[in-house]
Formats: C-alpha cells, sequence, structure tokens
C-alpha cells in the first residue's frame, strides 16, 4: 500500500504544472546562486558586469536552460508512453542533468577560460558540486513542496467532513454531480458543466474539472465503478477500465491504429483512449443524426 501512495505523488510530480514551476523555481534560484558565488571563488567567470565574461555567461545560461527545458520535456512523455517514473528514476533523472550541466560547465571553463593553474579534473569535479548546490536545493524544495501539496489533498479529501465545490453559484435548474467517498460521505459538488472526465488511479479516483478557467483535480478515495454505477443516466460515460468523460465535453471521437480516442475541448488534456470492452458503446454515442460530436475515423 506505501508503495502505491509514492508512486501516486511521483506522478504527481510529473504533471505539466508542476514541471513548470519546478522549472522556473529552479532556474531562478540557480542564477542567484552563481551571482552570489562567483565573487567568492577564484575559478569563478560567471558575470555579466565584465564585457569578456558577458557572452560566456550569456552562453552557459542560454544553453542550460534549453537543456533543462528539453529534459523536463522527454522526461515528460516517457512518462507517459514508455517508462513509469518512482522516485529513484525521478532522482537519477535530475541528477543526470546536474552531471551534464557540469561537464558543460567546466568544457567552457577549460576551453575559453584557460584555467593553468587547475587540472581538468579538478574544474570538471568542482563544477558538477557547484551546478549540485545551484540546482541540487530548487529541486529539493520543489519536489517536497509538490509531495506536500499531494498528500495535503490525499488527507482533505479522505479525513476531512468538508464538502469541497467547484467555487461557482450554483442555479436551482443546473446539473449538479455530488461524488461521494467510499463510506458514503459527500466529498465534491461539482456542475455538470464543469466537469471533464474522471480517472481512476489506486485506490483512488481523480476527478478533473474547470473553475474560472483553470482545469483543477480532486482526489477521492472510492472506486471509479461506484461512480459508473451511480451516474448512469447521465452525460458521464464510461470509455476505459480507468476513465469516465463527460460526453458533453467530447470534441473529437478518433479511430487510430490501435483503437479510438477522444479529444475532449479543453486544451492541455491528453487524448483519452477508449479500450475495446467500451468501443460500441461509445461509438453509440456518436451514431444518429443528432449526435452533436464530431467523428474522426
Amino acid at each position: 500500500m506505501k508503495k502505491r501512495k509514492k508512486n501516486n505523488f511521483a506522478a504527481s510530480l510529473l504533471e505539466p504544472g508542476n514541471i513548470v514551476s519546478g522549472l522556473t523555481f529552479s532556474v531562478l534560484y540557480a542564477l542567484v546562486f552563481l551571482v552570489i558565488y562567483s565573487p567568492y571563488s577564484e575559478t569563478a567567470w560567471f558575470g555579466v558586469a565584465k564585457s569578456e565574461s558577458f557572452l560566456l555567461t550569456t552562453t552557459f545560461v542560454v544553453v542550460s536552460v534549453l537543456l533543462l527545458i528539453i529534459s523536463r520535456t522527454i522526461m515528460y512523455f516517457v512518462s507517459k508512453k514508455i517508462l513509469k517514473m518512482n522516485y529513484l528514476k525521478y532522482s537519477i533523472w535530475f541528477l543526470s542533468e546536474i552531471i551534464l550541466i557540469g561537464v558543460f560547465h567546466a568544457i567552457l571553463s577549460i576551453v575559453f577560460v584557460k584555467m593553468d593553474d587547475y587540472s581538468e579534473s579538478f574544474l570538471i569535479t568542482k563544477s558538477i558540486l557547484i551546478t549540485l548546490l545551484a540546482l541540487g536545493v530548487p529541486y529539493v524544495i520543489t519536489t517536497m513542496w509538490s509531495i506536500i501539496k499531494e498528500m495535503r489533498n490525499t488527507l482533505l479529501v479522505t479525513d476531512s467532513n468538508a464538502v469541497a465545490s467547484d467555487g461557482e453559484a450554483i442555479a436551482q435548474n443546473i446539473d449538479i454531480i455530488n461524488i461521494a467517498d467510499n463510506k458514503g460521505v459527500l466529498k465534491l459538488s461539482v456542475k455538470l458543466d464543469n466537469l471533464y472526465y474522471i480517472k481512476a488511479e489506486d485506490n483512488y479516483t481523480i476527478i478533473y474539472y474547470t473553475r474560472n478557467g483553470m482545469l483543477y483535480r480532486y482526489m477521492i478515495r472510492c472506486k471509479i465503478q461506484t461512480i459508473e454505477d451511480n451516474f448512469k443516466n447521465t452525460p458521464l460515460m464510461r470509455c476505459h477500465r480507468t476513465y469516465i468523460v463527460n460526453s458533453q465535453k467530447i470534441k473529437v471521437l478518433r479511430h487510430e491504429s490501435d483503437g479510438f480516442y477522444i479529444d475532449l475541448d479543453f486544451e492541455g488534456i491528453d487524448p483519452i483512449p477508449v479500450s475495446k470492452t467500451y468501443t460500441n458503446a461509445v461509438v453509440a454515442r456518436f451514431s444518429g443524426d443528432n449526435s452533436q460530436f464530431k467523428k474522426e475515423v
């Protein structure tokens, strides 16, 4: 059970929002650290005030930021398509980034600064250690913050009697979806028009909904089968053992070589797969003259 929870939290670290915020904080922290550190180091050449180091510094910063962006982008797609990330793989990936940037810094020092008083092995080792201080600290801070935020969200769902909502005033003629946990305690009340999809993850179910134009997630300890059973006569439609979608939010049903996929009408939501078990029922929603959906075959 503990292992599953850890994987849950590791997966939350790879959400686009957490990746962007973590990368932004890491870059800003590293820049401030290097500016403060450079005057006290005999081997440091980082700086923007001196004309001879400005170009080299700019090159190092730009290339390093590009390497980080490329690395995080690759990590995101690898975790989605190829390799399921856990904390160990997550840490190894970040350590590899640090080593790569540290070696790049050392190469610039050896080739352009020409520090003859120091050996190449010394410069490489020191560059990696300084990069570890510059990037390792914000990596740890952002990782811990994401874990604490995810744990807090889970504790609020499982231990609180408060009912969450999408934060909007609800008229009496608006359809409302009320979702309870395994104990039957109401945990989330959301307008159907704001609800996009529901995903099963380990022993939890995550509801994705919008509020003020932003996509939010709410984790509840309950079975996705229970939600399907309770909302059979609503636009909520099971399309996969892991997914339930709001059929009113479907923009396109696509038939690819490996099966059907659903695109929802909110930018940033990944295509949702349709498993063979639910294909006929899903396609039936798109059939008939009154269907409001687009179908691409």
